[in-house]
This record gives C-alpha cells, sequence and structure tokens, in this order.
C-alpha cells in the first residue's frame, strides 16, 4: 500500500487507486498521516475537520470516520487513550520517506550523497499537502509546517549543488520557492551565488534588484546583511582564492631529469605522484621545481603544506591540515573534521589546483587530503615508500643520490665553474665525502664561498664529517663541518642559543621558549632568532615558531657542553606554564602542590582558558620533546601534568613511556611524592583507555603513598577514582559501597566540587543498582552543593542529565522531561549526545516514536562531529532502539557489533543495557527465540552484576517471547514494584494480564 498527502491525498495498492471518499475522511488521513508515528487526539481532529464551530455530535463523526479509513486501509490505524495513530511502515507513506530521505542526506559523509538522497525525497511532491482540504486550522497548523520542511531542504539541497560545482541547476531549483515565499531571503541569496558562480553576473545583478523593489514596495525595507554582502561581492568582482603557495624555486636546479620527466607524465596521466628517497636526497626540491613548471596548467592555484612527517616533531595530523588548506582556498571552515573533509574535496571538484604533500610520513596522514576527482594533480614526498596509497592509483618516483655529473654541475652551480673545472679531482672527492646528497653539498657550496679552491675545505672535511652525511639510518655519515663556517660567523649570544637548541631535540621555539634557552628576554630572543634563520640555521616554519632541519638539529646538539648549556630554565618554563594551563583547561585535575624543591616559578600567562588550551594544542609535542630529556625530581613533575591534558584531547597512549622512566627514577630516589604521581598518572591512562584492571593496582599505590607523605586530597582523589573503576569491573556493590566511604570522606573537607561530582557518580551506580529513590536524593543535593557553590554553568549539562535519567526510571516522564530540556539548554558536543539519547528513550516511553527517532539521529549527528568516544555508539544504539522504521536487519546488526566491539572494561551496565536492547529489537520484529536468547543472558548478567533495573527490564521481555514464562512477568512486576519503577512495573503487569 502507498499512501500520498504530499499533495491531493491519495490510496494506491497493487498499481490500482483505492477510494478515500470526502473531503472529511480525506482530511483525518492526511492528519494521522501528518503526525506519522505519534497518536493525534481526537479534539485535535475534531480541529482540523471544524475550525470554529463543530456540530455537538463531532466526536461520534470522528470516530465513525476512522472506523471508515481502518476499513479502508485494513486496520492500518491504531488507538489507545491517548488518539488515533496512522500504523503504517516508512515505505508506505509517503511524507515518512520524504523525512527518511532528508535524515539519509544530512547524515550523508559527502554532499554528493547527499544530494542524490534529495533529490529523491523532493521527487515525491506532487503540489501542496493535503492539497484541497481541511480547514483554516489545517493551513495553518499542518500544511504550513510540511510546506516549510520542503522549502527548507529547497534550500539545503541548493547549497549543496553550489558546494558540488553545479550551478546551472540552482535557479531553477529555487524558482518555485522564489515564487511561494517571495519573502524569505536565502532562496534568492543562494540563486543569486548560483549564478554569479556560473558566470552570469549580470542575471545575478538583476535578481538582487528585483527582490530589493520587492522588498521595498511590500515591506518599506532593503534587503537583510546577507543579500547585501553577497550583492557588494559581487560588485566588487571579488572571486574565489587562487592561492599560490609554492616555495621559490632553485634558481640551480640541476639533474634529476628522468626522474622529472616521469613526475610530469604521471601527473599529465592524473595519476598521485610520491616522490620518496633518503634524507636530504632531494625530494622537496624536485617537487617544487617541476611544480613551477607545471604551475600554468593548474590556473586555480598551487597548494603547498609541510606534513612535518620525519622533522624531530610530531607529524602533523590531517585535521590540523584541513584548516589550513580550505583557508588558503579562501574557504570558511566549519567546525567538525567531516564537514572540513567535505568542504574541502567539495571546493576542488571543480578547480585545477597543483598541490604538494610535502614531507609524508605514512599513506594514512595523506589519504584524508587526496582531491576525490582527477582535474588535481597531487604530488607527495616522503622518505617512506607510502605503498599504501596505491590503493588510490599513486605511483613513485625513486630519488637515488646524485650522480658523479650531477654532483659536480650542483657545486659548479653553487661556488662558481672556475673552482670545479680548475681541479675536477678535488670536486669529485668532495662530492663523494658529501655522500652526493643535494642537501649536503648545498651547505658545502655555501661554505665554500669566498674560498680561494676546494683543496683547504676537503682536508677540514676529511679532519671530522661529524656523522651526518648518512643517508637514514648510517648515523656515522655527516656534515658537521658543513655547518661549522655558518656556526662560527655567528655573534656569541646567537651561538649559545643555537646550540641550546640541541639540547632538546623534537621541540620547535618560540621567542619565550628561546629565551629561557638563551637566558636572556624574548624580545633579545626574537633578535637571535631572525640572525639564525637569515644564516639558514633555523626556519620561521609558521608565523612566530621556528625550528630546525633535523640534519642542523644534530650538528646543534653535538656543540653542546655540558658545562655552559643548562636546560633548567626550559624545564622550569614548562613545568610551571603547563601547570598553569592545566589549571584552566581541566580544572578538577589537582596536581601534587610544588614544594622549594622544584624549579623556581617561571610560567606564561593566560588570559583565559582559551589562551591556555591555543598554547597546549601548540605546545603539547614540545612538551613531550622536554620530558624525554629531563632527568630527576623535574622529569616526574613535567610527567605529571600529562595527567591533566588527557581529558581535553591529549591520547593517554603517549603517556605510558614518559611515565614508566619518570617512575623508575623516582622510585631509584627513593622519592615518595613521584612515586606516588606517577601511579596515579598511570592509573588515569589506563582508565581513560578503558583498561581499569591495570589501573586498580596504581590507584592503590598512589592513596597510599598520598596518604604517607601527608597529601589526603590526592589521597582521596585516587581513592574516589579507584572506586569508580571498580565499578567498570563489575563489582557494583562494592563500588556503591566504596562512594558511601568516600562522600564522609569528602564531606570532612570544606564543600567542594569533587564531594558533588562524587554525589553524582553515586547517583548513577544506585540508578544501576535498582535504587532510584536514593539516587534522586543524591543526585539531587548534589545539584544544590553545585549551586552554594556557585559554579560556572557548565555541570548543569551533565547533572540534569542525569537528574532526567534518574526520574524517568521513576516513571515521572514530566519531571524528567523537564530535566533533560534544562541539560540541552546547557549541553555541548558529547554531553548534548548523550542528552539527547536519554530523551529518545524517554519520549519512546511516552509513545512518541516519530520524535524519540528524529532525538536519536540529532544525538547520531552531534557525537560524530564531537570525535571519538562511546558518545557516538550509544548514540546509534539509541537510534537503532526507537527508530522503528529502519530495517529490522540493520538494528541488529548494528547493536550485534557495538556488543561484539565492547572490551573487558566496558561497564557491565553499558553491555547489559545494549544486549536486552538487542533482544527487545528482535522482539519486536518477530524473531522470538533469538531476543529470549539475548534477554537470558541480559538477565543473568544483571543478576551477576545487581543490575536490578535491567533485570527486571530482561525478565519482561523474556515473558512476552515466551508465553510459558508468565512466573517471569510476576517476577519482574514485584521486583520494579519494590523498586520504584512504575513505567517498568506497568509494562511488566500489562504482559503478565496478557498472558491470565
Amino acid at each position: 500500500m502507498d499512501i500520498r498527502v504530499l499533495g491531493p491525498v491519495e490510496v494506491n495498492e497493487g498499481g490500482a487507486q483505492v477510494p478515500v471518499e470526502g473531503a472529511q475522511l480525506q482530511c483525518v488521513l492526511g492528519l494521522l498521516a501528518a503526525h506519522h508515528g505519534a497518536y493525534v487526539p481526537v479534539d485535535r481532529l475534531i480541529d482540523a475537520l471544524w475550525a470554529d464551530e463543530p456540530p455537538k455530535t463531532a466526536r461520534t463523526i470522528v470516530q465513525l470516520k476512522v472506523s471508515q479509513l481502518r476499513k479502508t486501509l485494513g486496520g492500518r490505524i491504531a488507538s489507545t487513550t491517548a488518539g488515533y495513530s496512522l500504523a503504517v511502515p516508512e515505505q508506505e507513506l509517503d511524507l515518512a520517506r520524504f523525512r527518511r530521505l532528508a535524515a539519509d542526506g544530512r547524515a550523508a559523509d559527502e554532499p554528493g550523497q547527499a544530494v542524490r538522497d534529495w533529490a529523491r525525497a523532493l521527487e515525491l511532491w506532487r503540489g501542496r499537502p493535503l492539497q484541497g482540504i481541511g480547514s483554516d486550522w489545517v493551513e495553518q497548523r499542518v500544511r504550513t509546517p510540511l510546506l516549510r520542511e520542503r522549502w527548507d531542504l529547497l534550500e539545503e539541497h541548493a547549497a549543496a549543488l553550489i558546494e558540488l560545482g553545479r550551478h546551472r541547476e540552482v535557479p531553477a531549483l529555487l524558482e518555485d520557492l522564489r515564487g511561494e515565499e517571495p519573502l524569505r531571503e536565502t532562496p534568492h541569496a543562494l540563486a543569486m551565488t548560483a549564478l554569479w558562480h556560473d558566470g552570469r553576473t549580470a542575471e545575478a545583478l538583476e535578481l538582487y534588484h528585483g527582490v530589493q523593489r520587492l522588498l521595498a514596495e511590500e515591506l518599506g525595507v532593503d534587503p537583510g546583511p546577507r543579500l547585501r554582502d553577497l550583492h557588494q561581492r559581487i560588485v566588487q568582482g571579488h572571486r574565489p582564492v587562487v592561492p599560490r603557495q609554492l616555495p621559490r624555486d632553485a634558481a640551480g636546479f640541476v639533474g634529476r631529469r628522468p626522474e622529472a620527466e616521469r613526475l610530469r607524465r604521471l601527473l599529465r596521466d592524473g595519476r598521485i605522484a610520491v616522490v620518496t628517497g633518503a634524507a636530504g636526497i632531494g625530494k622537496s626540491a624536485l617537487a617544487v621545481h617541476v611544480g613551477h613548471e607545471l604551475a600554468a596548467g593548474y590556473p586555480d592555484g598551487q597548494l603547498h603544506v609541510d606534513l612535518g612527517g620525519h622533522g624531530r616533531g610530531e607529524p602533523l595530523p590531517p585535521e590540523r591540515v584541513l584548516p589550513r588548506l580550505l583557508g588558503a582556498l579562501g574557504v570558511p571552515t566549519p567546525g567538525g573534521a567531516a564537514e572540513q573533509l567535505d568542504l574541502y574535496r567539495s571546493t576542488l571538484a571543480t578547480r585545477r589546483v597543483l598541490l604538494v604533500l610535502d614531507n609524508a610520513v605514512s599513506a594514512e596522514q595523506v589519504r584524508p587530503l587526496l582531491p576525490g576527482g582527477p582535474a588535481c594533480a597531487v604530488i607527495v614526498t616522503s622518505r617512506d615508500a607510502l605503498r599504501g596509497l596505491a590503493l588510490q592509483g599513486a605511483q613513485s618516483v625513486r630519488l637515488d643520490p646524485l650522480s658523479r655529473g650531477e654532483s659536480r654541475d650542483l657545486l659548479a652551480d653553487l661556488v662558481g665553474r672556475e673552482p670545479v673545472e680548475a681541479d675536477p679531482e678535488a670536486a669529485a672527492e668532495l662530492a663523494e665525502l658529501c655522500g652526493h646528497l643535494p642537501l649536503a653539498l648545498a651547505i658545502a657550496g655555501a661554505n665554500l664561498i669566498g674560498r680561494a679552491g676546494l683543496r683547504e675545505y676537503i682536508k677540514e672535511l676529511r679532519e671530522d664529517r661529524w656523522n651526518t652525511l648518512a643517508v637514514e639510518g648510517d648515523a656515522r655519515a655527516t656534515v658537521a663541518t658543513a655547518f661549522a663556517g655558518s656556526y662560527a660567523a655567528l655573534p656569541q649570544d646567537a651561538q649559545v642559543l643555537f646550540r641550546r637548541f640541541g639540547l632538546v631535540p623534537g621541540c620547535d621555539f618560540t621567542a619565550d621558549s628561546a629565551a629561557r634557552l638563551a637566558g636572556t628576554d624574548p624580545g633579545t630572543a626574537r633578535r637571535l632568532l631572525a640572525r639564525l634563520a637569515t644564516a639558514h640555521l633555523v626556519e620561521e616554519h609558521a608565523p612566530g615558531r621556528y625550528r630546525l632541519h633535523d640534519l642542523v638539529a644534530l650538528y646543534a646538539r653535538e656543540r653542546c657542553t655540558e658545562r655552559d648549556d643548562d636546560p633548567a630554565r626550559l624545564h622550569a618554563y614548562y613545568l610551571h606554564t603547563a601547570r598553569a594551563a592545566a589549571r584552566l583547561v581541566a580544572a578538577p585535575i589537582e596536581l601534587l602542590p610544588l614544594t622549594p624543591d622544584d624549579p623556581p616559578h617561571d610560567a606564561a600567562e593566560f588570559a583565559d582558558a582559551d589562551a591556555a588550551d591555543a598554547w597546549w594544542q601548540a605546545e603539547q609535542h614540545n612538551l613531550l620533546a622536554v620530558i624525554d630529556h629531563a632527568r630527576g625530581r623535574v622529569l616526574w613533575r613535567l610527567a605529571e601534568t600529562l595527567r591533566a591534558f588527557m581529558y581535553v584531547g591529549f591520547s593517554p597512549g603517549v603517556v605510558f613511556a614518559p611515565v614508566a622512566r619518570a617512575l623508575a627514577e623516582a622510585e631509584r630516589a627513593g622519592d615518595h611524592a613521584g612515586v606516588a604521581g606517577m601511579h596515579h598518572t598511570l592509573a588515569n591512562a589506563h582508565f581513560v583507555l578503558n583498561e581499569p584492571g591495570p589501573a586498580v593496582g596504581h590507584y592503590e599505590i598512589a592513596s597510599r603513598l598520598y596518604d604517607e607523605i601527608g597529601w589526603k586530597t590526592g589521597a582521596l582523589l585516587a581513592l574516589t577514582n579507584l572506586v569508580v573503576v571498580t565499578a567498570s569491573l563489575g563489582d557494583l556493590q562494592k563500588s556503591i559501597a566504596g562512594d558511601e566511604r568516600v562522600i564522609r570522606l569528602w564531606e570532612s573537607f570544606e564543600p567542594s566540587a569533587k564531594l558533588a561530582a562524587t554525589l553524582e557518580n553515586h547517583s548513577i551506580k544506585l540508578l544501576w543498582a535498582g535504587r532510584p529513590r536514593e539516587a534522586l536524593e543524591r543526585q539531587l543535593r548534589s545539584v544544590r552543593l553545585r549551586r552554594s557553590l556557585g559554579e560556572p554553568p557548565g555541570w548543569e549539562a551533565r547533572a540534569y542529565s542525569i537528574l532526567g535519567d534518574v526520574h524517568l526510571a521513576l516513571g515521572d516522564l514530566a519531571a524528567s522531561m523537564e530535566a533533560f530540556e534544562r541539560s540541552m539548554e546547557a549541553a555541548r558536543g558529547a554531553q548534548l549526545a548523550d542528552t539527547l539519547s536519554s530523551t529518545a528513550m524517554a519520549r519512546l516511553h511516552q509513545g512518541d516514536r516519530a520524535r524519540a527517532a528524529e532525538l536519536a539521529r540529532r544525538a547520531v549527528r552531534v557525537a560524530r562531529e564531537s570525535g571519538p568516544g562511546n558518545h557516538y555508539e550509544e548514540a546509534r544504539i539509541t537510534l537503532s532502539r526507537v527508530d522503528g522504521s529502519v530495517g529490522l536487519e540493520e538494528r541488529v546488526e548494528l547493536l550485534e557489533g557495538v556488543l561484539a566491539g565492547y572490551r573487558d572494561g566496558t561497564f557491565p551496565y553499558l553491555v547489559t543495557r545494549t544486549r536486552l536492547w538487542l533482544a527487545e529489537v528482535l522482539l519486536e520484529g518477530g524473531r522470538l527465540e533469538e531476543a529470549a536468547g539475548h534477554a537470558r543472558q541480559a538477565r543473568d548478567s544483571a543478576v551477576r552484576h545487581g543490575l536490578r533495573r535491567l533485570e527486571g527490564q530482561a525478565l519482561t521481555v523474556l515473558a512476552r517471547a515466551c508465553p510459558d514464562r508468565r512466573e517471569d512477568a510476576r517476577r519482574a512486576a514485584e521486583l520494579h514494584r519494590e523498586c520504584g519503577h512504575r513505567l517498568d512495573e506497568a509494562a511488566a503487569r500489562a504482559v503478565l494480564d496478557d498472558l491470565t
């Protein structure tokens, strides 16, 4: 059967029209269809049929109309005390299909798929919805809102077409909408944009002037700022930004003819070219040289980015590169990484751009940055072969050391032909000593400028090459002498700073950090950095940030002396600045108080948390490099700061190696404070990585040692975390008892956010254990405490979400929805996704399945944009539970996949609840035997871990799946009555009544 309301109301079955005669009968069907998935009260149907004065028999007439529809539709109308509902699957109703396709497009991974889904959705419209029927009430309350859904989707569709470069399709697509809603500015703006980008500037301007006249005549106003700004940009002739980012071509580029020709051929054939070879071999020089040769063939610009793959610091991940590329293309950067990737590929889809991705470390780093279409050319350079890019059709251009002739030509270009031709044997020997590496030859050539001949320099090079001329992996082949002349020419203070850069390999430097190394002020440090940059010993790779090439850094390290060069001030700067940043970006995390034994205070100042976070984002790799080279007490002090940053996006997996080294040093020194801090940090890292087993021992040691050294707060912090870990290991009752002890201990301190947080955690566990009344008392106390402490409003999101879950368990739907609404007002990111998922379940209990599915879909979108974590899986399984319009196999597959992905250490509550939801979905699909099997497993797990509400729900599902299990329904009803789960008790008793 096909019920159609996006136009005249019609019903078809098997290709034949099913008569639905009479405007009133069509109106009732149309209203039920418009609220598909929810119950429509009788009073609302009366309003739809008789706007002002319904007859006294109106209720009876509605009942008769519904009865007629039931006969016509074969029993597809359900009824309860709440009203009537059109109980048809999504595929039988055009409005439901429209909404599904619209949602699929919004959830699509790329705009091309979104456009395809939205085109199919819009094809379902045959005119005005519920055309020709109903009262003014229907026009205002039903027809106009449905039209707005279409209008909104038309605008999204048009915007996506523009993103894909399909500008010519947009004006016709929007023509009807612009006629229907002439005062709606967005369609006009989209049509103007499409005309402009299609080269039809005059038409775009005429469209603007038409809208301007219309608004003046109808409303007496000018167009809004969006249209005015667009008009101004068209008038001024602005065009998309054309980036020209290629570095300067080498003036005397020599050799590499076969490699250059192969590279040009690959690009002409539309292949991705990977230039690969050892360090210093000239990969970047070849890529840039060929890029300049071919630049004219790419009129939309040339992009260049150094991916940092083989420097001393960490490689740049794609999510940090995409905003830079979008900015270079003149495109505003959206917030989420997925949105950035979609926009990047869409922007390049219709442009001819040359992209040079320099110094890559892996195929995974490069793959997300590749344009989607063949119009762009891509050159990648890397020391690695990047074989994984073969899946994208990439081919390699391998560089070996220069030939003797090429090395001679390069030297001749650097120092002049005369000295080379005058002593060809010396030139050949010099090239041999430089390993025929272009970088080494270039540095040698720079030091030879101004010398009379080659022999004296060759003699110096023979005496001490300092192990730098190696192809990567051969530490004895060096170019140290090549740096000696540049270093010797520096003033003394610049020499000091340069060699101290070698104290902490892996860092890049700012004026602030360089000042600590040089023992001077930031202004002087900036002057010294400029001097070093002029000598090509450092590179300003970003505004205000300097780094050394890896070979240069090795030379700087060799120049360091233990007597004159000390990194203590740099260590102090990073220690105190990291602690200052941690206090702002991760305030709940406390670190051991400093003592006089620690380095003197020397920290950057931060205006607010955003400034602290910006410092951390820029400096985290430098902090790790400093930790790698620190020793003694300052080592564990620095490593301890990592504990705070695990909770603001820093990967806990990186923590283990430096913290283990710091722990070993603290143990050797008998430093109990250091040992405690490192155990605490290791415990947190294991817990954040969902490895609670190893975390237990670390927390126990940390708590004991903190107590011994007299830091009572630290002992209690570790104990608090230990209690949480205990719950994740499945011992809920022990964890609840531990919470009660921790609460008493926190109560002996001044009232604090830590007590409030412990009360929140306790409330959650009491809820799991079937003690919702106690959970409500704890959570309300936590809320009152936070209010009395005057905490910033961010706490409300989680607090009211928990409160909503507690009220829902108690069956108070009104209080639950009120709490969830308050949470959503304050929530952002992952917390918003969690609250939306919980609210979806509350809507499901209310019988509003359509609204529940809408909320769950929104939760999925928000969680995806919020980054990695279990919030995305939670949102997806919630959608599978509440959205019956999704195919059964798809819902089951998703729930089974999440279950299979759970690891040891995942909270048993989450595992058990997911299995129970799987059982319920299978039950809805009529697969009773499978549903019963999963329900039994959920019941056994709930009993094992003391999860009483889930135990009762599993018993109810078992009774529904197995009609001979009446006793299970009775036990479920008694358990829920004892606990206070009113809705769950009612559900169990309904099953019991059905089985009686």
